[in-house]
Formats: C-alpha cells, structure tokens, sequence
C-alpha cells in the first residue's frame, strides 16, 4: 500500500520530470540562437550588414534559454552555490540547508519577482509591445512574458525541492 508520503514523493518526481523535459526541450533554442549568432557575424563582417532583427533575436533567445534554464538547473540540482563546506555535511544537513535556503530566499525571490513582472508583462502585452527600432521584432511582449514563465518554473522547481527536503527529514534516507 502506498502511502501519503509515498504520493507527495511521487507528485515531487513527476515535477521534476516536467521540469527537465522543459529545460531539454528548451536547450534546443540554443541551436537556433548558434545559428542566428553565427549568420550576424557573416552578414556584418563577410558583407558589412548586420540586420536589427538578428541582433534582437539573439537577445530574445539568451533570454529565453536562461528563464527556462533556471528551473532546469534549480531541478538538477546544477545551480551555482557557495560549496566551500556544504560538500563536507551530512546529507540530512544538506537538506536542512537546502530546505532553509528555498524557503527563505529562493521562494521569496520567485514571488517577488512574479508580483512584479506581472503588471509588467500585462502592460505589454495589452500595448501589444514592439521593438523601438522600426526595422526590430514585432512582438516583444512575447519574450517579456518568459519572466512569468521562467520564475514559475522556478517556483515549481523550489516546491520540488521542499517535498524532496522535507521528505529526508521526516522519512530517512528512504
């Protein structure tokens, strides 16, 4: 028989199931990004014209590959932290550690962050915003929405990672 604790383990696996696959889909954007990166260096220095939309398109795309990479790398566990003692712990005070930091500053920090970019991106998005350049992309409230996007992906992968810290401590080492 599986128990609550079972399914809420579960629940935190099939999250970050979905949260790789997003980040893995989303790494393919790096190709794409490559390819524009690659075709603006040959058109401004093989024929001496750069085109704004390239350029644009290429700030578009790191922005995007990062928004989504923060959930992919928070989900991985490949994110950037001080290390200079935490590969020392224990595991059980690596996850009062982890358990600490999600909940006093990853989670604050996604919510602050949503309230924030919300009215944000609603506002470009009902001015239908464009790029200041004439000649640039059409739709930049498409990217802006990413911040939603991202820090709810982050928001999740920090909800993962509380179920999972949360579970050590309680259950063990299961």
């Amino acid at each position: 028989m599986i128990t609550r604790a079972e399914y809420i383990l579960r629940f935190s696996k099939a999250l970050d199931r979905f949260l790789s696959s997003v980040g893995e889909a989303a790494a393919w954007l790096n190709v794409a990004l490559i390819v524009v990166i690659i075709t603006q260096v040959v058109l401004r220095y093989v024929f001496s014209k750069g085109l704004v939309r390239l350029e644009e398109l290429q700030w578009h795309l790191y922005a995007v590959c990062i928004m989504i990479g923060l959930s992919y790398c928070a989900t991985r566990d490949t994110h950037i932290r001080l290390d200079l003692l935490y590969h020392r712990f224990s595991q059980r005070k690596k996850e009062i550690i982890d358990l600490l930091g999600t909940v006093f500053l990853l989670m604050p920090m996604v919510i602050i962050v949503l309230m924030h970019s919300w009215p944000f991106v609603t506002e470009s998005f009902r001015l239908m915003e464009a790029s200041d350049s004439v000649v640039g992309l059409p739709y930049r409230w498409i990217v802006k929405s990413f911040l939603l996007t991202g820090f709810g992906l982050l928001g999740l992968a920090g909800v993962s990672r509380l179920i999972r810290a949360v579970a050590f401590l309680i259950m063990g080492s299961r």
